[in-house]
């Protein structure tokens, strides 16, 4: 009697047990990212969160997950995956964050690292402390390779285990786009505008948008251009009209090609892929920091005065404003997570 009880028992025990369920969704996921540079002299980065039903608001999403800062002046971020990854110059510093708790899984230490491109296992940092990019395990931050290109780096763009290097001179000049082969390690250059500084890709075709080399305190400015690189070859698309005419942060939506017409305080310009004249008319204000696509809206970031709250604005892909969001020190990034 007592075993049939006892078989009994186990019986319903086992009927009882339940497959777990999926973890719950969090508040990060699928809402937009905002990273703030902050303040050069004694600030941090943060993160702004703006949930995916824009009825959540989490400001400086880091350091209240983590319990500290993400460090002085945020400089880029990317989808890895399951994480995050932030680039931190000054503090020389790359974070890998979970993107659905905010909470760092690994950091990494690079000197005065830049951009961030990710491919495979692989995570490409530019710098501009030494003529060499660096390769981390994107999963746990581990330095893999340290590879010499011919230059301090800037934007880095992947496609496949192929990258796509800006080397801008930093606070000089260059104008050189460098080909590195992940796999090999082989490292070709091609000759483009002064500065490049983005990149966007359509087709087997990588455009790149060249700032041109601002002379602050002489008259040796060269004007802006737009370089298309394929087939191992570059060709310029198209140059500004003067050496007064800059550039920065070109984006596309598959069909045609937008950037802010000004390093600082620019506007959005729209153009073609093959482009007659420069473009010239502004379809947004000006105030553009920096600006970013997503989902074919424009975000263009207004870091006002550099040293108090900023601003984000969206526009359509035409210039119709569509909202705007409080952002905080020196906004430059949007990301949906």
């Amino acid at each position: 009697m007592k075993k049939g009880i006892f078989l009994i028992a186990v019986i319903a025990a086992t009927a009882c047990t339940k497959t777990p369920l999926p973890a719950e969704s969090t508040v990060y996921e699928d809402a937009l990212l905002i990273l703030n540079e902050g303040a050069f002299t004694g600030g941090t980065a943060t993160i702004d969160v703006l949930g995916a039903n824009s009825d959540t608001v989490i400001q400086s999403a880091f350091s209240t997950e983590n319990g500290f800062a993400i460090g002085n002046i945020g400089q880029h971020m990317i989808h890895a995956d399951s994480l995050l990854v932030v680039s931190v110059n000054n503090a020389g510093i790359i974070r890998g964050i979970s993107r659905k708790s905010m909470l760092e899984h690994w950091s990494a230490l690079v000197s005065g690292p830049r951009y961030l491109a990710e491919t495979g296992n692989k995570l490409v940092v530019t710098t501009w402390s030494s003529d060499y990019i660096k390769v981390l395990d994107k999963y746990t931050g581990q330095l893999t390779d340290s590879i010499y290109v011919f230059g301090v780096s800037e934007q880095v763009h992947a496609d496949g285990d192929l990258v796509y290097v800006g080397l801008n001179g930093g606070f000089g000049n260059d104008d050189r786009v460098a080909v590195v082969d992940l796999n090999t390690s082989i490292v070709d250059t091609l000759k483009v505008g002064d500065k490049p500084n983005s990149f966007v890709q359509i087709g087997s075709a990588v455009y790149v948008l060249c700032a041109g080399y601002e002379d602050w305190s002489g008259s040796a400015s060269t004007p802006a251009s737009l370089w298309k690189i394929e087939n191992g070859s570059a060709a310029e698309v198209i140059a500004a009209p003067t050496s007064a005419d800059h550039a920065i942060a070109l984006k596309t939506d598959g069909t045609n090609l937008y950037f802010l017409n000004a390093s600082y305080s620019g506007a959005v310009v729209k153009t073609s892929l093959a482009p007659a004249a420069w473009p010239s008319i502004a379809i947004t204000n000006t105030g553009g920091y920096n600006l970013d696509l997503l989902a074919n809206v424009l975000y263009l970031h207004d870091a006002k005065d550099y040293a108090s709250a900023g601003k984000v604005y969206q526009y359509d892909l035409n210039g119709t404003l569509l909202d705007s969001i409080d952002a905080g020190i020196i906004p430059r990034q949007a990301l949906v997570n």
